[in-house]
């Protein structure tokens, strides 16, 4: 069986040199890195995780857990995650607690699969996983699953209601500039298609409409919100009443795509053009809407990223860098479109 010796002896560098090729924890001379995993390579030399762990009390391992990786945003996010855990010489243990078809939208129940949660936290840590990174499957306010484990922790697209790191994103600040967009474009009269009135989402982003519309002095009577739910048929129905009023809202904001589509396609239906006769925007940057014409502005979130400064943060703790509670919101970026249109 190889060892680190006989890769060391090969390269002509020390053991320790390999170690820190092997283990990503020292910066080593590209030349010197290459001509060490080509030997590894060669020789099919794979490290014993169990030994590692019982003299460093690491085992370079870090758990995910994931809500459901159905989710539109997971697979982004755990893609930053990999890549970022790559980079440090990481490897991840997944597991995928298929919660959409258990609960749906009622976030509520998420209590009833505790258990679930608890055995999945309870083999990461069997096998001594360095860390945990918890990805939601909605932006929310959560129990904080590992408040009395020794281990670190952090929350990737949701946040602990009572303590523990996390990395959201600020779609309040967005939407708030989505809003002001629109009311540079010369825009006073809005509909706003919402998600469920409880989804904290929903709430964030109807804040930063209303302040971008309380600032220019908008009254609430020039507003019109619906709770569609965040579904296409809630949205295309409650759009078309909006349409089909006197005054009519010249500017539709949809808090996520899928409602966007469905406004579009009412528009459509009552031979609205976008935007000469309407301005539509979505939010989240769906596959969906990138194919549509005309291009609907809509806010992109930084998935990739949520899910590398979740490792950065628990690599951090479980290196020994720092043992504080670190919450990162990152910020989101505007896709223009070309649905925002001049009154």
């Amino acid at each position: 069986m190889t060892t680190l010796k006989d890769i060391a002896e090969q390269a002509g560098v020390s053991i320790a040199t390999v170690s820190y090729v092997l283990n990503g924890t020292r910066k080593v001379s590209d030349a010197t890195k290459q001509k060490i995993l080509t030997i590894v390579e060669e020789t099919g030399y794979q490290s014993n995780i169990l030994a590692k762990s019982l003299r460093s009390r690491k085992t370079g391992l870090i758990g995910v857990i994931v809500e459901d990786i159905q989710a539109k945003h997971s697979p982004a996010i755990i893609d930053g995650i990999n890549r970022a855990a790559e980079e440090r010489g990481y490897q991840i243990i997944l597991s995928n607690l298929r919660l959409i078809s258990k609960i749906g939208q009622e976030f509520s129940h998420i209590s009833k699969y505790r258990d679930d949660i608890e055995r999945a936290l309870g083999t990461l840590n069997a096998i001594r996983a360095d860390g945990i990174i918890y990805v939601g499957m909605h932006d929310r306010k959560i129990p904080h699953f590992a408040e009395e484990k020794e281990i670190p922790f952090v929350y990737c697209y949701c946040y602990a209601e009572n303590g523990g790191s996390f990395v959201c994103y600020d779609d309040r600040k967005t939407s708030c500039e989505l809003a002001r967009r629109l009311i540079e474009a010369g825009h006073r009269r809005f509909g706003i298609l919402a998600g469920q009135v409880e989804s904290e989402p929903s709430q964030r982003r109807l804040e930063g409409i209303t302040r971008a519309l309380d600032e220019a002095g908008i009254p609430e009577s020039s507003r019109q919100i619906v709770y569609a739910g965040w579904k296409y048929e809630t949205a295309r129905n409650a759009a078309k009443k909006m349409l089909s009023e006197k005054t009519r809202p010249t500017a539709v904001m949809a808090l996520n795509d899928e409602m966007a589509l469905g406004a579009r396609d009412a528009a459509m239906q009552m031979r609205l053009s976008i935007p000469e006769d309407l301005s539509l925007t979505g939010f989240d940057n769906a596959d969906e809407i990138q194919y549509v014409v005309p291009h609907i502005a809509t806010a992109s979130r930084p998935l990739s990223l949520m899910g590398e400064r979740a490792v950065g943060i628990l690599a951090d703790q479980a290196e020994g860098r720092t043992n504080e509670t670190i919450n990162i919101t990152l910020p989101c970026s505007i896709i223009e479109g070309e649905s925002i249109g001049r009154i």
